[in-house]
């Protein structure tokens, strides 16, 4: 099966030669995954059910790392084409008030993938005409 999605620069549709760029095997899971660990549950109005919890069970509870790593995996394993998860670790910085999320898994074709939720600071979002 061929998986394809839109493909997306720091969270921008990507056109060149005034078409949409598609994914390929290699990024659509990753993109996805980024996608999901990005929004909020709730927040997409076609689809309310994608995204993570973050307001409805992980921010202002008191709920254990334990618990908030649970449920963030539950997200992830909810994306189309993820198979399983290999690698998840979480970091806090108390400083940024942020949560830096890397992920490493292994997608229904076999491909090993790693995704995290912070993107390079110097990314610029960029339209290629």
């Amino acid at each position: 099966m061929k998986n394809q999605d839109l493909q997306l620069v720091g969270g921008d549709l990507l056109i060149e030669n005034f078409d949409f760029k598609l994914t390929t095997d290699e990024t659509v899971i990753a993109q996805r995954v980024q996608r999901q660990l990005l929004l909020f549950k709730g927040d997409y109005w076609l689809d309310t059910e994608l995204g993570v919890p973050y307001f409805q069970s992980i921010l202002g509870t008191k709920n254990s790392l334990d618990t908030v790593q649970a449920i963030i995996m539950n997200a992830i394993q909810e994306v189309e084409g993820v198979k399983e998860i290999t690698e998840f670790n979480i970091a806090f910085n108390d400083s940024t008030r942020t949560v830096i999320i890397e992920v490493t898994l292994k997608d229904d074709l076999g491909n090993e993938v790693t995704v995290t939720n912070n993107p390079p600071e110097n990314t610029i979002n960029q339209i290629v005409l």
